[in-house]
């Protein structure tokens, strides 16, 4: 006969309760042993359910209105399960200001913002993190904006007609004068607004770098932003993915089939990456039939519903991040599909608002006198 470690079988126990109490606070019907294995999705054979639910009767946290009918939880249930949901609450608080921890002061390294994002998501959720921040070659300049940072540093945010919003910062050798970096910038913008991004390393050198005879910022800062459009326009990568390691250690013996599957797709990374940004054109879809302003798109992918086979015993959950009401990105989590729904997708939600926070201190940077 196997013998589970305690705290396994305190957590079955725990299950069990709390998905008796949920369901019957939202159908008020008794709640038996065959429904819990048919809908709960726990995992847990027939003959466990039905011997939890015993002990769970015995200790006064169920009862059975009726003979061979099922149960309802007594008020040592309900407490139980309320306290559970407490205790979740405090761990979602928690994690919050770990989050807000994280992001303190991040402003002045913004370029490494998206892998540092999916490094917290991972450390938080025990699973592989990933970030996707939308993709600009073919996309048209709406404007370029200067925002100096600190004594001798820029931030340089470049905006284009889709919504995208790319940024990186420069350290220049003389101190940044903040009215002239506007001056700049406005010089800058005749030229290159609704310019392709393709042309605007071409543009920036013909009519600006080629010709200059500025002084040393103007020279710094065109020259980064010469070197920037050139490189952005070969950039083929546009997903952070952080924490593969950190699914195996939660892999049964049987999982590890799954594991390798899934290592493999992600080495390629080809379709992995196509799934995520079609997951990302979605979100722009929802978000324009919508037409609802400041609301981030929270989706999770179960399992087979990925249509990828290697990914049946994995789930995903990925939540878009705005600038001006516009989908820029996404951050998630990949992680096996018996993951900790409420949590995961708390989390989730958490990180991209905290992105959409920071993107949006940046975008009002801009506009400051």
């Amino acid at each position: 006969m196997r013998i589970l470690k305690p705290e396994t079988a305190e957590n079955r126990r725990k299950k069990i309760l709390n998905w008796v109490v949920y369901n019957y606070v939202n159908t008020g019907k008794p709640v038996s042993s065959e429904l819990i294995a048919s809908s709960s999705g726990l995992d847990i054979s027939s003959a466990t359910i039905r011997s939890v639910l015993k002990n769970l009767e015995e200790t006064d946290y169920l009862e059975q209105p009726h003979t061979s009918g099922g149960r309802i939880p007594t008020d040592k249930g309900y407490r139980e399960y309320v306290d559970n949901v407490l205790q979740l609450q405090r761990m979602a608080l928690s994690e919050k200001e770990r989050l807000e921890h994280e992001y303190e002061n991040r402003i002045e390294q913004l370029d490494v913002l998206m892998r540092h994002t999916s490094k917290v998501i991972a450390n938080l959720s025990k699973c592989a993190g990933f970030t996707l921040s939308a993709e600009m070659e073919n996309d048209v300049i709406k404007r370029i904006d200067f925002v100096p940072m600190s004594f001798k540093s820029v931030l340089i945010i470049v905006v284009t007609h889709s919504g995208i919003v790319k940024h990186f910062p420069v350290i220049l050798t003389e101190q940044v004068n903040k009215r002239y970096l506007r001056a700049l910038a406005s010089h800058i913008n005749k030229k290159l607004k609704d310019i392709p991004l393709s042309d605007a390393a071409r543009v920036i050198w013909d009519k600006f770098i080629n010709v200059s005879e500025g002084n040393i910022i103007n020279g710094e800062v065109l020259k980064k932003l010469y070197e920037y459009f050139l490189n952005a326009a070969k950039e083929e990568e546009s997903v952070y993915l952080e924490g593969l390691s950190k699914i195996s250690q939660y892999a049964e013996k049987d999982d590890f089939e799954d594991f390798r599957n899934i290592m493999r797709i992600i080495e390629e990374r080809d379709s992995f990456s196509h799934m995520i940004k079609e997951r990302l054109k979605e979100c722009v879809e929802k978000k324009q039939i919508s037409n609802q302003g400041g609301n981030r798109i929270v989706d999770v992918t179960i399992g087979s519903e990925t249509h990828i086979k290697e990914f049946n015993n994995f789930s995903l959950i990925t939540s878009s991040y705005c600038v001006k009401d516009k989908v820029v990105g996404l951050v998630g989590i990949l992680g096996n599909k018996r993951m900790e729904y409420p949590k995961m997708i708390s989390l989730v939600d958490s990180v991209s608002y905290m992105v959409e926070g920071m993107l949006s201190q940046w975008d009002e940077l801009t506009f400051d006198d």
